[in-house]
């Protein structure tokens, strides 16, 4: 039945008619050169197995995966390759792979495995070969065979198994030489399009008989197609089209200038191909795409559109193909090729073409109404007017604004159009009031706001009229609340918002209006939330937007309402997407939200409209979307399914009676049947690449390195080497109809947790040093808004471990490890019995101080001042403290006499500030038997915090109770002895004013040594310098002398020659040079020792730069570093301005470099000193390190003590150090600290005020 109405149709089909002007339902997506075509000329198109789109281009052969172009042309001497640039035919085999006729190459076959083509080349030499190098033709028959036409005069079949041609039996003949076309018939036989005639001959090619129109006259066959009867369609290089019966009768000839039946725009045809629909798609040489569609017979025709750049890439057309998702593919002799979806033809697109009265004045348009004759109001802004549109025929009837005639239209934008009982239309203005049209009339009545009259309308800008069931009209301004105008009223009843009456209807533009089932008047306010009138109370309920309440409104600007079939209500919002008036809540509405987190394409809500099987059609700012209330399912159409690229406005919407739904918007008005409306192609992934290191890996036939055995999108497996741990692959999905919304999912399944979603922009996924080990790369894709395809591209990723992790390499180091193990167990053990003999011998050695506090009768004590604690061993029997004491140092205050406790803690504190070496005092406390005794206690702080605080207290106490009874005693004696002693006082105050002299000379001695230290290093820098000034001078002197000899020997010459003369002259220059040049080194030499020697010998201050004083500073210590192999580094970043004392800065810092010389190094250890500087606040920080033995921790606490040295054998004062932390904590008023390990150098860190003063 199909085939009969066809060709029915066909009978009766109507003159050729290029698409309506200003009606577009044909859209086309076009890629050139731009896009990375190898040419703009597509002379073939094929889809292969995969889903490849395949274009053959006079330059090069390409394959379209959606996104991205990849060509494949011919390189001299690489196997692999295209055999010529030039591609003549087309041909995809069931197995996947792709036949490839050239111009001048032969054969070529495309392996999608190895991605890689086999060339099968002419030989004249060899029977079985190609018969020409310039093949035009070729098929694969129901058998898989491969059918091959060239110019060599003679068909042949490629014989899969050996690769070898065999000639048909029909053998050579002049006719097969400039075969254009093969196309195997619904019975089979085979059909021969050629220049010189349309031929058929049976499958095995075994007889050949012709097929003609017109029995005097053979066809120029360009073309050949099957139609749905297995009727035969011939298309023909210059004289139009031919329809022969599947048995070969003459039916039809379409040709210019035949009847309207048959009528073509010109007869140059290149291409035909049926669609899924069965239409007719015609490839012209002049006259773009042609269409002959099966059930009108129209022919209708798609051109170039310049100003349109969704028209046919060109009118030069060379190829047509239907691919697997039933898309049309153009291709173009000069503009590449372009693909329109069919389905993308339910959305028709109305728009303006200027100077075309037949089309909408202007694009925007701005109101609609469907008439019951199937025609549309459609209101457009100022100076459109008003039209009646057909939407077959265009405009049938237009209203021109002018305001000069009070009974036509005001030059306004009209913004609502609706129907009245009677069939009169209202329409609302914004600026020009309310108007309207009588049924059949042609003139206006308007109505205006009157100042005088409060009775006129309210405003005359408005937004919404339209009458109710009553015929009450409602109209809604923008500025001044609803008006209402009752059936046969005149005067308009305002209502208003009145701040102070809650009852009052809410403030803002009243935008659209709907009267509920109940008779209750909901009311959208654009801003202002959504109001509801009880017209019995004339109460206005009010609903806004709560963000703490998810079942309020979504937002408070309302712009349409839908109450569908079933009663249930919708509410569009500008922001918050559609509401839904929840069921059974319609005395307290609660409202639930459909917005762009469940899918919609954007909140800005236009309209809602219901079709014939209760789905809700919603126009937005970013398309259409197709609700389903049952499956709460969202479909969205966009632009690249033939929706208007700007949106739509709100409230334009009509409902034609045959269910057809119009929505207008800035760039026009979309008109659709919803039954038409088809879903997109469920795209399928594919892999594209495998990338490494971000660069694509090329197969193992083009890099003998490559992991890539196979194609990426067969799928397998992909072994890495342990290097290679970076890796990317990128994938498509032939989402060809739109690309752009296809969504993605990956999963590398052993190393992601969950799928990782990605659009189209982002068509990769990238891993970074991804460990060894066995993976799965999941790849799945979906249109936005459906399920996920339960197909996926999966591909095994392998990557190997190290040689070192490999399974040999981790036995070999679990032996090891037992080795290890083994030894590491008996060093274990040993450790334990050493261990074990120096817990032993700490024991015994405990117990033999014990025995030595037992015989000798003394406390041994250890205080922790930072917790307050006291350990007590060998406690003093018979003693209070030592029966009552607790474990606290501050407990022990009470039991110290009171005459004696003042004395205690002076000796106590002093001792803590360190002010006295070691803690030695006396003092009272009472025994058992309230008997005073002496105590003597000895102590030494052992341990001080980073601060220089006590942390840790040692000593012993001693009973000196019968010592004190002697000293008693003795006093006794001395005083009856005391005539005696007054002989001897005379003696004793020698003896004590010598032991005053005595201290006195000790101390000078001390300060004596102090200043030799000084006096010495200064002693030493000038040693230094006078052997640095003395290399300069005795060379000035040389030189000067040489000088004198010269001049001495030219004044003795009798006569001077030229000869002599010049060379005196050049001794003088070299010799002046070389006095000059060391005279200014001695002199820079001298500048620097008087400026250190001047602030070693005086203590005033002054302002310095701190990294230039220490390089002048290091100069003076030159000498005495060059007899070293120590290298010393100053590390000052920025310029520090230090107000300080030199003199005492370079000794610091000449004491700490010669305590590194002295002390650091072993003799012929090359050793570096780093002295680094820089600026914290308003303290410098100054931090001398050297890498040399470093030092034990008892030395490091005294190392700033008087007279402390480790090498008095070898010289050494034991007072550098000493002058030292004098120097910088008592003249410079900053703190040091030394922190030393042995064998870790030593560091130490100054701290000084940056104003010293």
């Amino acid at each position: 039945m199909r085939s009969a109405a066809f060709a029915a149709a066909l009978l009766c089909a109507a003159a050729v008619a290029r698409a309506a002007p200003g009606i577009v339902d044909v859209r086309f997506r076009n890629y050139s050169t731009g896009d990375g075509l190898s040419q703009a000329t597509a002379l073939a198109m094929a889809q292969d197995g995969a889903g490849f789109l395949w274009i053959g281009t006079q330059d090069g052969l390409n394959r379209f995966d959606g996104y991205d172009f990849k060509v494949f042309k011919h390189v001299r001497n690489r196997p692999g390759t295209l055999s010529d640039n030039a591609i003549t035919a087309l041909a995809a085999d069931p197995d996947g792979s792709l036949w490839v006729g050239t111009q001048a190459g032969g054969l070529d076959h495309y392996d999608p495995v190895r991605d890689r083509f086999e060339q099968y080349a002419a030989d004249p030499m060899r029977a079985d070969s190609v018969a020409s190098e310039h093949v035009t033709a070729l098929m694969l028959d129901r058998r898989d065979w491969l059918w091959v036409a060239s110019t060599g005069g003679k068909l042949q079949w490629l014989d899969r198994v050996t690769n070898r041609f065999l000639d048909a039996p029909l053998g050579d003949q002049s006719m097969l030489a400039n075969v254009r076309v093969l196309l195997q018939a619904r019975d089979g036989s085979v059909l021969i399009g050629s220049r010189d005639g349309l031929w058929q001959c049976d499958v095995n090619a075994s007889h050949l008989r012709e097929l003609r129109f017109d029995p005097a006259q053979s066809l120029d066959v360009r073309a050949l197609a099957i139609g749905p009867t297995g009727d035969i369609w011939a298309a023909t290089t210059a004289s139009g089209l031919y329809r022969f019966s599947e048995s070969g009768k003459a039916v039809a000839w379409y040709h210019q200038g035949a009847d309207d039946a048959h009528a073509l725009p010109g007869d140059e045809i290149r291409e035909l191909k049926f669609d899924r629909q069965w239409r007719l798609w015609i490839a012209t040489k002049a006259n773009g795409l042609l269409r002959i569609d099966p059930d009108s017979g129209r022919i209708a025709q798609f051109r170039h559109d310049p100003a349109n750049p969704r028209s046919l890439g060109a009118d030069r057309q060379e190829t047509v193909l239907i691919d697997r998702d039933g898309l049309i593919w153009a291709g173009s002799w000069n503009n590449g090729i372009g693909v329109h979806d069919p389905r993308t033809e339910a959305f028709v697109s109305l728009r303006s073409v200027p100077g075309d009265a037949r089309t909408l004045p202007s694009n925007p348009v701005v109101g609609a109404l469907a008439n019951p004759d199937g025609t549309l109001w459609m209101g457009f802004p100022r100076g459109g007017g008003m039209v009646r549109f057909d939407p077959e025929k265009g405009v049938v009837q237009r209203f021109v604004p002018d305001e000069n005639k009070p009974d036509a239209l005001p030059m306004a934008l009209i913004e609502q159009i609706s129907r009245g009982h009677d069939g009169s239309l209202w329409i609302a203005t914004a600026g020009g009031g309310l108007l309207r049209l009588p049924a059949g009339a042609s003139q206006f009545v308007r109505y205006r706001h009157d100042a005088d009259d409060p009775a006129s309308l309210a405003s005359d800008d408005l937004l919404y009229a339209a009458q109710d069931r009553q015929g009450t009209l409602w109209v809604g301004t923008a500025d001044a609340g609803l008006d209402e105008l009752c059936a046969g009223c005149t005067r308009f009843r305002h209502h208003q918002h009145e701040p102070a009456n809650p009852d009052s209807i809410g403030f803002g533009p009243v935008a659209s209006l709907l009267e509920d089932r109940r008779g209750a008047l909901w009311i959208a306010l654009r801003p202002g939330g959504l109001d509801r009138y009880d017209r019995a109370s004339g109460r206005f309920e009010h609903f806004r937007a709560d963000p703490s309440d998810p079942q309020s409104l979504s937002n408070d600007t309302v712009t349409t309402f839908l109450q569908d079939s079933r009663g249930e209500i919708w509410i569009g919002t500008q922001g918050g997407g559609m509401n839904h008036l929840l069921p059974g809540s319609y005395a307290n509405p609660r409202f639930e939200t459909i917005s762009s987190a469940q899918g919609l394409a954007a909140d800005a809500i236009g309209s809602i409209v219901e079709d014939a099987h209760h789905a809700l059609w919603i126009s937005t700012t970013a398309g259409i979307s197709r609700y389903d209330p049952v499956s709460r399912h969202i479909v969205n159409f966009g632009p690249a399914d033939g929706t208007l690229t700007q949106g739509y406005y709100i409230n334009v919407v009509a409902q034609l009676p045959d269910k057809r739904i119009l929505f207008g918007g800035p760039s026009g008005a979309t008109l659709f049947d919803p039954e038409r409306v088809g879903l997109p192609p469920i795209p399928t992934p594919i892999l594209t690449e495998v990338l490494l290191n971000n660069q694509p890996v090329m197969l193992d036939w083009q890099d003998a390195q490559s992991p890539l055995r196979a194609a990426p999108w067969t799928g397998g497996t992909v072994t890495f080497g342990y290097r290679q741990r970076n890796i990317g692959f990128e994938f498509s999905a032939f989402g060809f109809a739109d690309p752009q919304s296809v969504e993605y999912a990956y999963l590398l399944e052993g190393h992601d947790e969950q799928w990782i979603d990605t659009d189209a922009s982002r068509r990769f996924a990238t891993y970074t040093d991804l460990p060894a080990g066995d993976y799965l790369l999941r790849v799945r894709a979906r249109r936005a808004g459906f399920p996920w395809n339960t197909r996926e591209a999966r591909m095994s990723v392998r990557v190997l471990p190290a040689p070192w992790v490999s399974p040999l390499a981790i036995l070999g180091y679990c032996a090891a490890l037992a080795l290890v193990v083994g030894i590491g167990g008996w060093r274990t053990r040993e450790s334990w019995n050493r261990q074990e003999r120096a817990r032993e011998a700490i024991r015994v050695s405990a117990e033999r101080l014990k025995y030595a506090l037992w015989g000798s009768g003394g406390e041994l004590w250890d205080a922790d001042l930072r917790t307050g604690s006291i350990v007590r061993e060998n406690r003093l029997p018979n003693l209070k403290v030592s029966q009552y004491l607790r474990d606290d140092v501050n407990s022990y205050a009470p039991y110290v006499h009171k005459e004696d406790l003042p004395g205690f803690l002076r000796d106590l504190v002093a001792h803590l500030k360190g002010e006295t070496a070691f803690l030695e005092t006396a003092f009272r406390t009472q025994d058992m038997n309230d008997e005073w005794r002496w105590m003597l206690t000895r102590g030494r702080v052992v341990e001080r915090d980073a601060s220089g605080r006590a942390v840790r207290l040692v000593g012993t106490t001693q009973d000196i109770t019968t010592l004190k009874r002697a000293e008693e005693s003795l006093r006794k004696l001395n005083e009856e002895l005391e005539s005696r002693v007054d002989a001897r006082t005379m003696d004793l105050r020698r003896a004590n004013a010598e032991l005053r002299q005595t201290l006195e000379q000790l101390t000078q001695a001390q300060r004596q040594l102090m200043e030799s230290e000084k006096m010495a290093a200064l002693g030493g820098l000038v040693a230094g310098v006078a052997h640095e000034i003395n290399t300069p001078l005795g060379v000035t002197v040389t030189a000067a002398s040489h000088l004198r000899e010269e001049a001495m020997r030219i004044a003795r010459a009798p006569s001077l020659d030229p000869g002599d003369l010049a060379g005196f002259h050049a001794t003088i220059g070299e010799s002046s040079e070389i006095i000059l040049r060391n005279l200014q080194r001695a002199d820079r030499l001298i500048k620097s020792f008087k400026l250190v020697a001047v602030d070693q010998t005086t203590e005033e201050r002054r302002r310095i730069e701190l990294g230039a004083y220490l390089n002048d500073i290091l100069t003076s210590l030159g000498p005495s570093l060059k007899k070293t192999p120590h290298t010393v580094d100053i590390v000052c970043p920025e310029p520090i301005s230090l107000d300080t004392y030199p003199g005492a800065l370079y000794q610091i810092v000449s004491n700490l470099v010669m305590n590194s010389l002295h002390h650091a190094f072993a003799p012929g250890q090359a050793g570096a000193i780093a002295i680094e500087a820089r600026l914290n606040g308003n303290v410098v920080e100054l931090t001398y390190r050297d890498n040399g033995a470093g030092m034990s921790e008892d030395v490091r606490l005294r190392i700033f003590e008087p007279f402390f040295t480790t090498s008095r054998a070898k010289g050494g004062s034991g007072l550098g150090m000493h002058v030292v932390y004098n120097l910088v904590t008592q003249l410079l008023k900053g703190s040091i600290r030394v922190e030393s390990a042995p064998g870790a150098g030593a560091v130490f860190e100054i701290f000084l005020p940056r104003d010293s003063g």
